[in-house]
């Protein structure tokens, strides 16, 4: 059952962040609404920041301000007949205490934000009474090219026995967390390397999710860090998200790459407004058989524009 994006209100957490505003930016120009309050850290709290026009009010997380918002926006959206979506992206620090924001006032959300426990988050949906889309990544195409190396990992494992696998990624500075996608893409590189693994809680996953290398330093950016990554351009160095995965043969005569890179963020902030419609969709449809969605789900569905 789709619902018209007039009729989604969007709590946008994460705000004055440059991501949290570009999804702001993207959320009105699909033409859902704002809400005129969301969670920030203390350190922006009764900030009021411009949003397409927009102007949202920043309260901190974890205090009466943020407890009194959400029950205000839950009655303002039944009194006009909206339906609430909380979007998180905030930092990883955060994401646990909102997920269980969002579990005491029922409120359902698509969460990007990375670094935090995912078995935290997922058990405070499946425990609460309200519905989720939480990914690692919002990016339609690198969601289905992961999506694609999952597949050939469970149809041929062990196809890549006896290759070594290196992984580079590039973000910018601030971001502090290894990428949440390139643990997923390893976890199913390295069942491609060893038909015995299966799991991301496997020894030799969490291993080989160790061995990730960070690029964080402009210089190695702009440089490509020696040729494992693309030049990233000087103007996109505070929002990017490059990535190589390397698959070497032992005695180094093959070697095959993967490689997925991104700059600014409009990419990921048009999935998140995906994922918006589709988590509205399913509210829509009553007590759902199914409250916890990533963004396969999302492409399964068939809600991508």
């Amino acid at each position: 059952m789709a619902v018209a994006p007039g009729d989604i209100v969007v709590m946008m957490n994460g705000l004055p962040g440059k991501m949290g505003c570009s999804v702001g930016e993207a959320i009105v120009a699909r033409g859902m609404e704002l809400a005129p309050t969301a969670l920030t850290g203390p350190d922006f709290a009764g900030d009021v920041v411009d949003v397409a026009g927009t102007s949202v009010t920043l309260v901190a997380g974890g205090t009466d301000a943020a407890d009194a918002a959400a029950g205000a926006l839950k009655a303002d959206c039944a009194a006009r007949g909206k339906t609430l979506v909380a979007v998180d992206f905030t930092v990883p620090a955060a994401a646990e205490a909102n997920a269980r924001y969002y579990a005491a006032h029922g409120l359902s959300f698509v969460m990007g934000t990375t670094g935090a426990d995912a078995g935290a988050l997922s058990k405070s949906v499946l425990d609460g009474t309200h519905s989720a889309v939480i990914a690692p990544n919002m990016s339609k195409q690198i969601v289905a090219l992961q999506a694609v190396v999952e597949r050939a990992a469970k149809d041929f494992p062990g196809a890549f026995a006896g290759y070594a696998l290196d992984v580079t990624e590039s973000h910018q500075a601030s971001k502090i967390d290894t990428s949440g996608t390139a643990k997923a893409v390893v976890a199913s590189l390295a069942a491609l390397q060893d038909e015995q693994i299966w799991s991301s809680a496997n020894a030799k996953v969490s291993a080989a999710i160790e061995r990730i290398d960070k690029v964080r330093d402009e210089a190695s950016q702009l440089d490509g860090a020696g040729g494992l990554l693309g030049k990233v351009p000087a103007e996109h160095l505070a929002g990017h998200a490059y990535h190589t995965y390397g698959l070497t043969s032992g005695d180094g005569t093959v070697r095959f790459e993967l490689r997925h890179n991104v700059n600014g963020r409009s990419t990921y902030a048009e999935g998140v407004c995906d994922a918006t419609l589709f988590l509205a969709a399913e509210l829509a449809k009553g007590e759902p058989s199914t409250r916890l969605f990533d963004m396969i789900d999302v492409l399964r569905a068939g809600a991508m524009s």
